[in-house]
């Protein structure tokens, strides 16, 4: 992929250099080559060779290597190649050698140029290191943050460094270093600095062209944009005379859709050619689903993770750490919902074909889009926080409260006729009932109430099984409640010979669920994502086993075993 030059080198010895440093080229590829003949000159260019060793869609670079004055042109063996595959390229002063995996071609020459392209970022975003001047300007007009700004033009030596400045409290305050005159020069305005000809008889504006930008307000350009204010949050700009996009003087290769409105702010939508998107640059946001990760074949650069990254490459992004329950493994995640915090539980895409599963956050931080905790392109976001009481539990829960046959333990301490049939049990800290696949189905029900002078004291359990056992199409089988253990501190796990279960600190409550399995391997039971244990297999044998207990007292500690005794 070709991109910006980052720099251009022009004496032998850099280039001889250049070459050691990277390892000669070994196992790039000469990607074109043209020779003319009247101007004895030689163009050809380097590639990166991702054909067989990279699978991350990254694009490969593209060096270019001008040469003037060429004789002494030898070529040997390369006949036939479709290919030019490089073993090394070898500079001594004028000479220049190309062995290839077959075959070599060398000459010499009286001067030379090598283009060294501009890196790539992790999440396809190029680094910035240059504005629209109309933008700089206007920084300057209103002097935010730009004490000191280092450039050089296209032609200076590598280690060459010029400076602009402004200093707010001095008569001139706009000044200019380096330059044609010996001492530089103080200007009265922003316009005045950017029109002097102090540049070899010319102005920053006339030269703009030739500027790489190094650092504003002594910060990498990169991080000028993205971590410093400006005197307009974001600015939108489409020249006449030029196909391109720039948004805060980055530019962009794409438009300013007039016909397409972005429905949060109303401002028009903008469209990037790179990536295929439409984006709103006010609010930040894509127009529409990322379905990268779903598509096997991609025509277009994979997107960031927001439309800021383009022009605030080191911007603070939001990320979380999450657990899957009962696993004590952590992974991240990208969480640009700034609203979710520690103990949240949330849904999050798992795996190559990203299903969604529930998690609960572990940790909520900021890092540098350049510093991320997991690279930007392997990240995944988060896809909504989950509110802590599920709807549909609630509405079947009013739905058996006005209409079922309801066993209320809610303010005595009851006998219960185990042999009757109840739809949901109602006790001082929440209500109960069981779903039959995903339905609702009649229960019987059995109360103990221990002793206050009993070693292991809750202040009931109950024991809940469905009525009749008898299931025709069996799917699973859950135990429901209103109380909501997405909020409650999970405080162990009750497991046992045939039991699987939890307890949570429910406000100042010790709650603690388990199911009963009684197969060998104990494996018809397993556990929602927030603990709570379900039949997924239902054994004939032990039909009449099966069921649920719950137990319950005030909080003491988390090592008070009076609930994993009672369960």
């Amino acid at each position: 992929m070709w991109t910006q030059r980052k720099q251009y080198l022009t004496q032998f010895i850099e280039i001889s250099d250049y070459l050691k440093k990277h390892g000669f080229f070994h196992d790039f590829l000469i990607g074109s080559f043209s020779y003319d003949s009247q101007e004895k000159s030689i163009l050809l260019t380097i590639e990166e060779d991702f054909t067989t060793t990279n699978n991350t869609n990254s694009p490969s670079l593209i060096w270019d290597l001008k040469c003037k004055g060429v004789h002494d042109f030898l070529m040997e063996d390369m006949d036939g190649l479709s290919k030019w595959w490089i073993s090394e390229i070898l500079m001594d002063d004028d000479d220049i050698q190309f062995q290839l995996v077959n075959g070599y071609f060398s000459f010499k020459m009286e001067s030379v140029s090598l283009g060294i392209p501009q890196e790539i970022n992790q999440n396809s975003v190029p680094k910035v290191s240059s504005l629209h001047i109309d933008y700089l300007i206007q920084e300057f007009r209103a002097g935010m943050n730009v004490d000191e700004t280092s450039f050089s033009f296209e032609k200076d030596n590598q280690d060459f460094i010029r400076y602009i400045g402004y200093s707010e409290n001095e008569p001139l305050p706009y000044w200019a270093g380096l330059c044609d005159l010996l001492d530089g020069r103080r200007f009265r305005t922003a316009d005045e600095l950017f029109e002097a000809r102090i540049y070899d008889g010319e102005s920053l504006k006339e030269r703009w062209d030739e500027v790489t930008i190094y650092s504003i307000n002594s910060l990498p350009l990169d991080d000028w944009l993205s971590c410093l204010p400006h005197s307009v949050e974001t600015t939108v700009y489409e020249p006449e005379d030029d196909y391109a996009l720039y948004v805060n003087g980055v530019k962009l290769e794409g438009f300013i859709d007039e016909d397409s409105i972005c429905k949060t702010c109303g401002a028009n939508q903008c469209y990037l050619d790179d990536y295929d998107e439409y984006f709103c640059p006010y609010c930040n946001l894509w127009m529409y689903k990322d379905f990268w990760d779903s598509d096997e074949t991609h025509y277009f650069k994979k997107r960031p993770l927001e439309p800021e990254l383009l022009w605030k490459p080191s911007k603070e992004l939001n990320f979380c750490n999450v657990r899957f329950f009962p696993n004590d493994k952590e992974y991240v995640y990208y969480c640009p919902d700034e609203s979710i915090e520690k103990f949240d539980w949330i849904e999050v895409p798992v795996g190559n074909k990203s299903h969604l599963k529930e998690a609960q956050v572990t940790e909520v931080f900021k890092r540098q889009a350049n510093k991320p905790p997991f690279p930007l392109e392997k990240i995944k976001k988060v896809e909504r926080k989950l509110s802590t009481i599920n709807k549909k539990i609630l509405e079947t829960q009013n739905s058996l409260l006005s209409e079922g046959v309801i066993c209320d333990l809610s303010e005595a301490k009851n006998i219960v006729n185990s042999k009757q049939a109840y739809d949901i049990l109602k006790t001082p800290i929440g209500n109960f009932w069981l779903e039959l696949n995903g339905s609702p189905i009649k229960i019987s029900i059995g109360a103990h109430y221990p002793n206050n002078d009993e070693g292991y004291y809750v202040e009931a359990s109950y024991y809940i099984k469905p009525l009749n056992p008898d299931f025709e199409k069996f799917k699973s089988l859950t135990i429901c409640s209103d109380i909501d253990l997405r909020s409650s501190r999970l405080i162990d796990n009750l497991g046992g010979e045939h039991k699987e279960g939890y307890n949570w600190q429910v406000y100042n409550i010790d709650l603690g669920i388990v199911a009963h399995p009684y197969s060998y391997l104990e494996q018809e039971v397993s556990e929602t994502p927030v603990g709570l244990p379900y039949y997924v297999e239902w054994i004939e044998k032990y039909k009449e086993l099966y069921g649920f207990t719950v137990a319950w007292k005030h909080f003491v500690s988390d090592d008070d075993l009076s609930v994993w005794f009672n369960t």
